[in-house]
């Protein structure tokens, strides 16, 4: 999957859950990313993105959702999304601690259901 659709796909996630500033923090690196990729990788690396209050990876849709059935599938769907999307930016030569440490937590929920 290409970054831009995994961008996509995390916006329209979080919209669907109220998120709405993660979900503007997304929908403005899908807007640099036309214009500059560089950039938006650079913004998508940055801490703010990963770690904190309102970072768009430690959004949580299954308590957003009231943990209905659909909220648990759609918070794995986001959580494979972040995955994906830090395993793309790695490979273009970007890395953050932050992101590694979130990313390795989320494999670890998904593999272990928890």
């Amino acid at each position: 999957m290409p970054l831009l659709e995994t961008l996509i796909n995390l916006e329209k996630l979080l919209r669907q859950y109220d998120f709405i500033l993660e979900a503007n923090t997304v929908a403005g690196a899908i807007q640099t990313h036309a214009l500059d990729q560089g950039r938006a990788y650079q913004q998508i690396i940055n801490d703010t993105w990963w770690v904190g209050e309102d970072a768009v990876a430690e959004a949580d849709l299954s308590i957003a959702g009231g943990f209905t059935a659909k909220a648990r599938k759609d918070q794995d769907a986001f959580q494979n999304l972040v995955i994906t999307l830090y395993q793309q930016l790695q490979e273009k030569g970007y890395d953050n601690e932050h992101a590694t440490l979130i990313t390795s937590q989320y494999h670890k929920w998904l593999v272990s259901r928890m």
